[in-house]
């Protein structure tokens, strides 16, 4: 039987898809998923794009490196988030980009779906942006082996680390600006 757009869109369109569910519509869904990453629609096009990384099919990685490419940062979150269920290279390709974007959630979500086997090129851009060897940095690595971030970039939040204050902004540390003991006057 073959997949019709009225399929793939029966398997997105709940608020949380069953992704395991909505894969065995396979290969034969990817022509849908391609139109939909490209619809202007974000929910679909983000689960489109998600549910094309876990099919297996020449056109998967392709619809996924679309996703990387929208204008809509929740797109390419998604596609960050998908590059984590395809081959190496083709998740490298897809994440060569993302890995800097200017989006700070695109870079967290790249960066945690960096594949353990990235390639030369990824691992280079990675050093550029500052992982020194590319390998895992001080931080630690995702849980998929693969490098991480060394520390935060300006204007993300550094909640989860050791005496955090918050938002950084250009050229502040964790004691706030420089010159500043990390007090506000009166404290």
């Amino acid at each position: 039987m073959a997949v019709t757009m009225k399929d793939v869109r029966s398997a997105l369109d709940p608020e949380e898809p069953d992704y395991e569910e909505a894969a065995k519509l396979g290969a034969d869904a990817l022509p849908h998923l391609e139109v939909l990453v490209s619809s202007g629609d974000t929910m679909l096009a983000s689960k489109a794009a998600y549910l094309a990384g876990l099919l297996k099919g020449a056109k998967s990685a392709e619809i996924v490196r679309t996703a990387a490419r929208s204008d809509d940062p929740a797109v390419r979150v998604a596609a960050a988030a998908a590059a984590s269920n395809l081959a190496p290279a083709n998740a490298s390709s897809v994440l060569l980009d993302l890995v800097g974007d200017p989006d700070p959630g695109v870079r967290k979500v790249a960066r945690a779906s960096v594949p353990a086997k990235a390639d030369a090129k990824l691992t280079k851009k990675l050093r550029d942006l500052g992982d020194e060897n590319g390998s895992p940095g001080e931080r630690g690595a995702d849980m998929k082996g693969g490098p991480a971030a060394t520390g935060p970039m300006p204007g993300e939040t550094i909640e989860d680390e050791p005496g955090s204050v918050g938002t950084l902004m250009p050229d502040e540390g964790p004691a706030g600006m420089p010159g500043e003991q990390g007090k506000m006057p009166g404290e």
